[in-house]
């Protein structure tokens, strides 16, 4: 032996328990090889204490005393249960219960353990990190010859009467287990949310839950989970996430055309995500498109994406149907059945009006969905389509040839008592979009839901205005209830504070007076 201390060291206090205390004088008298693994002194320990308490009785088997230290939980795994300490001993349940009561004495004493201090002060340096890594470490420095699990070496501590601080999240050794949980947390919805996320993201959402961590807090939070996913050195995802919107989307925007350039793929996941983020309650928070960096690590890490130099593509047989649902695929080949493979939105409309879609959501479709492009204005198609200019041109010309010949009237402007409102003539787009293509709202309102009331003060839909578009859309539900024709004009009315807006129409002169009626109330 080439270090022996004393087995135990007596508290400070005077000892209350008598007969204990006259074990622990002769026991104190003990020395171990303070360098030997953590599992043999265990049971150095526990067979020196068990002849001590014997005193001249016969000793007990060294099944008991291995049965004792799997009851504690000292030898590696986690405490037993009495039928499984009963199985070791070679006796019954309650004899194993009888037995343990004989050698309770011992439990919570402060034993003089130097590789247990060494174990517990490893582990307090090595935290945040996983249970595994810390079972690992202890076998390699010598400290243990088997594998300790977490429980185990906290069993340890609190059967040597040591302070024990650190918590077991996640399969994650930690002393700050609500750092930890609000990291995992906000780690593991962004990433069901966004797909993945930089390390500033999972620091903000943190704090939204009311926990302050830095960045590099999150890193080293983060670095220590398996369930954790590093794309780069910035950007992260959660391995096993039951939802990912990034991989939806991308999904269906490929499943039009592929492959896609990286750019091109950022850009429609943008616009797809902002139409999602005008329509989010105050509690919801928006959607963050990742950067190309962002996205090409995600996708190169992703199983059912490839990035190659002719850009992104998918692993996967895609069907469009199930990618994007009857109304879209339906939009999809009724642009591609039109003679160039482009149409101007209102022929477009209309088209779709033939063959019974539901109207706004086709606008909506054009508008946000990644399987569609404005490749100019006016002038739609489906994604991956190649069109000349010339054709664009001719488009634009002939629609722009049509809506001349209709009244596009229209006036804005505020109440005295700060409601903003608009008069405007129902155009061929209007009527089969339900979508105002104009900035009505002053300058400097933020994006909206608008709950829609029509002449009689009932609900007829709701109305969402895009702050950087300008575009109003919601007013098909509207249209249809009132069967809207061409050349009629519409009045409306907000309440920006109230998030509501009253809608009326008729002809000219009508709307005129029920607009200076509402004006001058």
């Amino acid at each position: 032996m080439t270090h022996r201390t004393n087995a135990v060291q007596k508290p400070g206090e005077a000892d209350t328990d008598a007969d204990l205390a006259s074990v622990l004088s002769r026991f104190a008298q003990f020395t171990y090889d303070a360098t030997e693994p953590l599992e043999t002194t265990v049971v150095r320990i526990l067979s020196a204490a068990d002849r001590e308490i014997h005193g001249k009785r016969r000793p007990c088997r060294q099944a008991v005393i291995n049965g004792l230290a799997t009851r504690y939980g000292l030898l590696g795994q986690p405490p037993a249960t009495l039928e499984e300490t009963g199985f070791a001993m070679g006796v019954t349940r309650e004899g194993a219960r009888q037995i343990q009561k004989r050698h309770k004495a011992l439990s919570g004493l402060y034993l003089w353990w130097p590789q247990l201090d060494a174990a517990l002060d490893l582990a307090r340096r090595l935290a945040p990190c996983t249970d595994f890594g810390l079972a690992e470490e202890l076998l390699r420095r010598g400290i243990t010859t088997t594998r300790y699990s977490f429980d185990s070496l906290r069993a340890c501590a609190e059967f040597a009467g040591r302070q024990f601080d650190l918590e077991l999240k996640d399969g994650v050794v930690t002393d700050d287990p609500d750092s930890l949980t609000a990291v995992y947390r906000a780690t593991r919805r962004l990433a069901e949310r966004q797909g993945l996320a930089t390390l500033l993201q999972v620091s903000d959402e943190a704090l939204n839950a009311g926990v302050v961590v830095t960045e590099d807090d999150v890193r080293a939070l983060l670095s220590a989970s398996e369930s954790v996913v590093w794309l780069d050195d910035h950007h992260v995802t959660w391995r096993s996430s039951g939802r990912n919107r990034l991989v939806n989307t991308l999904r269906t925007l490929l499943s039009v055309h592929q492959p896609v350039d990286l750019l091109s793929a950022r850009q429609a996941v943008e616009a797809f995500w902002a139409y999602r983020n005008s329509g989010r309650t105050a509690g919801q928070a928006d959607l963050v498109a990742p950067t190309i960096t962002g996205l090409r690590a995600f996708c190169e890490w992703h199983d059912q994406f490839a990035v190659g130099d002719n850009g992104l593509s998918t692993t996967v047989t895609l069907d469009l149907n199930a990618e994007l649902g009857v109304e879209a695929a339906l939009l999809v080949e009724l642009i591609r059945m039109s003679p160039n493979g482009v149409l101007d939105r209102t022929s477009l409309m209309e088209t779709a009006e033939a063959f019974g879609m539901n109207l706004s959501t086709a606008g909506l479709y054009l508008t946000f969905h990644p399987a569609f492009m404005q490749l100019d204005r006016n002038a739609w198609t489906v994604r991956g389509t190649q069109v000349a200019p010339y054709v664009i041109a001719a488009v634009q010309q002939e629609a722009r040839e049509r809506s001349l010949t209709e009244n596009r009237d229209f006036r804005t402007g505020v109440t005295p008592d700060g409601r903003p409102w608009v008069t405007l003539a129902v155009t061929s787009n209007f009527r089969l979009t339900g979508v105002v293509l104009r900035r009505w709202l002053p300058a400097g309102t933020p994006s909206t839901r608008f709950e829609l009331t029509d002449g009689r003060g009932e609900p007829c839909g709701t109305a969402v205005y895009n702050d950087e578009t300008g575009f109003t859309h919601g007013f098909g539900t509207y249209v249809r209830r009132f069967g809207l024709r061409v050349g009629e004009y519409v009045f409306m009315s907000a309440d920006p504070d109230e998030e509501t807006a009253s809608v009326t129409h008729g002809g000219s002169d009508e709307v005129s007076r029920l607009a200076q009626t509402n004006l001058a109330n």
